[in-house]
């Protein structure tokens, strides 16, 4: 029998240890996201089933509630009293979504975090206090008790008319036959056309066969996605942070905002492939379809498998496939089965975006190329590992990776002339690299026609920044993020622009927004150091130059400027120096990640602007991928007027599109 305390599970009372525990355990991970469930039961030395059991007859809830509503009696504790965007608080109680925190925190106090810190929240309750019993008031350091019981005070007319919709809603809903309501239900299903696939489980008892669930559900996705009537279709990057995930599906979903969520499995066993499969409708809360697939292991069913699957998830959704995108569904990439297990695993490493994961997935490329020299997708996924680690990653010498890009992407083209990915990759290269900007003009407007899709949308968005177009850029980024709100570059990217219209405080307010829900991601952190420096909130561009030098072992010239701005402006001037020789170093033995760059920056910022204009010389001279900046990098402002800057800009081919030399009353003179 569950005692009187079950309606405030949060509050001590003698004999309690156990609660006392489960507390400290979740107050040390608060702001771990991946903290669930397994993990407190695991801390305590229980099972799942046998903590579940224990605390509901303590408390009477869940274990996942009490985790829950634990952290979001933290938030608001953090919301009272101290000085942070709700973003922030939901980051730091461990949230990896605003959207979703909003929707929970409202749920159990019964108003928006939002509401807190304008004291809105006492329209209805007393500050602080909650019209769920059960809930936390804030966090246990605070010396609050949790779940405060509220009396609220109900106006009787408020009342009456509240009973008076309830009638009305009640005989609206009776007046619907069973046939009615499911024809409703079914109606939100079909016009609700978002889904997300989850890496499909690998149940095949060997680990060094998670590529081929890796694979299948990339598949899955990419087919999914050439289906123009979905009006969202998750993209497979977006979805592997929840591979090991203990959330909810419901969570997931609103995480995501999608409404369908596809999981799975798949299993092997000798010469058979079985992959379970269950579509799920989380607004309705119920399961739409479910199968099993079992096939011989060989190439030709792996394709069938996932075509079928593709097309059976379309029919239940009720999204209709044209002939073409079936079609292109249904064509298969190579007919090389050792092909494609190479292909698999090379793209599994790729994804992990290292130098070491890099060097282990080009044999595995080169290896399906050399079984099945058709292989498309094969030489894009190899281009594209030489295209990025030649750019400001430094990973490989920049003339000697686009070189090797270009052909393989020229190969692939010269394959399937109509392959998007490919052309696309292609004129990134000839802006990067090749400072291409007639070409690339003509693809950029083909493009504004007819948006194409990318994960790091370099010619849609970060070539209109470079070329001045900031609300042509900004667009791009809004329906990049409409597509996807779940990559973070997109936003980095859009704030950038909005920083370039000189609108910082929109700018900071944006990332601020975004920043706590990427900490793991190497290139969100990277840009987001830059603009935060330029935004000149110093302590947050520390703090993500931090992240990154602890959580990653590639160190690239732009990592070693920042360190050298630091010092310089924390006076260690000998530590400056030394990060600046490391700099030269860089540039001496001919690294990639545009060395002669960073170092005419560094003289920028210490305003020896004939160092600085002598070091963009050596960035042109050595065809630097970032000197595509040199428009509109902030830092080079006072020197736009310079003879040698204008002879720079020419001789990169700016002016040759028709774009003036840009103002010098720009981000500086309008500070």
């Amino acid at each position: 029998m569950v005692d009187d305390l079950s309606k405030e599970p949060w509050k001590k009372s003698p004999g309690d240890g156990l609660v006392d525990r489960l507390i400290a355990e979740v107050e040390t991970n608060i702001t771990n996201d991946q903290f669930g469930v397994d993990s407190l039961a695991h801390a305590v030395g229980m099972s799942r089933s046998s903590l579940h059991r224990k605390l509901h007859k303590l408390r009477g809830v869940s274990t996942s509630q009490f985790i829950r509503e634990y952290r979001l009696g933290r938030a608001m504790g953090l919301l009272k009293e101290e000085d942070l965007s709700v973003s922030e608080v939901a980051y730091r109680v461990g949230f990896s979504s605003a959207t979703y925190f909003n929707t929970c925190f409202h749920k159990l106090y019964g108003f928006p975090p939002g509401e807190v810190k304008s004291g809105n929240e006492m329209a209805g309750l007393k500050k602080g206090e909650s019209k769920n019993p059960s809930s936390l008031g804030s966090s246990p350091s605070s010396g609050n008790t949790f779940g405060e019981k509220v009396l609220v005070k109900k106006n009787l007319l408020g009342m009456g008319f509240f009973i008076l919709v309830v009638l009305s809603m009640l005989y609206f809903y009776l007046s619907f036959s069973n046939k009615n309501r499911n024809a409703i239900a079914n109606e939100n299903t079909i016009n609700l056309k978002s889904i997300a696939v989850l890496p499909l489980k690998n149940w095949t008892g060997n680990d060094d066969l998670e590529y081929v669930s890796y694979g299948m559900t990339d598949a899955v996705v990419s087919g999914l996605s050439k289906i123009s009537a979905f009006d969202k279709v998750t993209p497979f990057s977006s979805t592997l942070k929840y591979q090991t995930t203990e959330k909810s599906t419901g969570e997931i979903s609103e995480e995501l905002e999608v409404t369908n969520l596809l999981i799975g499995s798949v299993q092997i066993s000798g010469d058979q492939i079985k992959i379970n499969l269950q579509l799920l409708d989380s607004g309705l809360d119920k399961l739409l379809w479910s199968e099993e697939f079992t096939r011989v292991w060989n190439i030709d069913e792996i394709f069938k498998i996932q075509s079928e699957v593709v097309e059976r998830v379309a029919s239940k959704m009720n999204v209709f496939i044209s002939d073409s995108e079936l079609e292109d569904i249904q064509k298969i990439p190579t007919n090389n089965k050792q092909a494609y297990s190479y292909y698999l695993q090379g793209e599994f490493q790729r994804h992990k975006a290292n130098k070491l994961t890099y060097s282990n997935a080009i044999p595995l490329y080169e290896k399906a190329i050399g079984l099945d020299s058709s292989f498309v997708e094969a030489y894009v996924g190899l281009a594209n590992i030489w295209s990025f680690g030649g750019l400001v990653w430094g990973i490989y010498e920049q003339q000697f990776a686009w070189h090797n890009a270009k052909n393989l992407l020229l190969k692939a083209h010269e394959i399937d002339p109509l392959h998007e990915g490919v052309e696309e990759e292609l004129y990134t290269g000839y802006f990067y690299y090749g400072w291409d900007f007639k070409l690339v003009e003509e693809y950029y407007q083909r493009k504004l026609e007819k948006l194409f899709f990318d994960q790091t949308p370099a010619i849609m968005v970060d070539y209109p920044i470079k070329t001045g177009r900031y609300e042509e850029a900004i667009l791009a980024a809004d329906k990049h993020i409409s597509i996807d709100p779940t990559v973070g570059i997109y936003f980095l990217f859009k704030a950038e622009a909005l920083m370039l219209l000189n609108e910082t405080a929109a700018a900071k307010d944006l990332v601020a927004n975004v920043d706590s829900f990427y900490s793991d991601n190497w290139f969100f952190l990277r840009e987001s150091t830059k603009l935060y420096y330029y935004l000149e909130d110093y302590e947050s561009s520390r703090k993500q130059l931090g992240k990154i030098l602890t959580q990653y072992p590639d160190y690239p010239p732009i990592l070693i400027w920042f360190n050298a701005i630091y010092a310089q402006m924390d006076g260690k001037d000998a530590e400056s120096r030394k990060f600046l020789s490391e700099l030269h170093k860089r540039y001496n033995d001919e690294s990639s990640g545009s060395p002669a760059w960073f170092i005419a920056l560094h003289y920028c910022v210490l305003e020896d602007y004939d160092r600085a204009l002598e070091w963009l010389e050596k960035s042109f001279d050595r065809h630097e991928v970032e000197m595509t900046w040199l428009r509109e990098e902030p830092l080079l402002s006072p020197i736009r007027d310079n003879p040698r800057y204008i002879e720079l800009y020419d001789k990169v081919g700016f002016s040759g599109i028709g774009l003036p030399i840009k103002a010098v009353s720009d981000y500086y003179s309008k500070k």
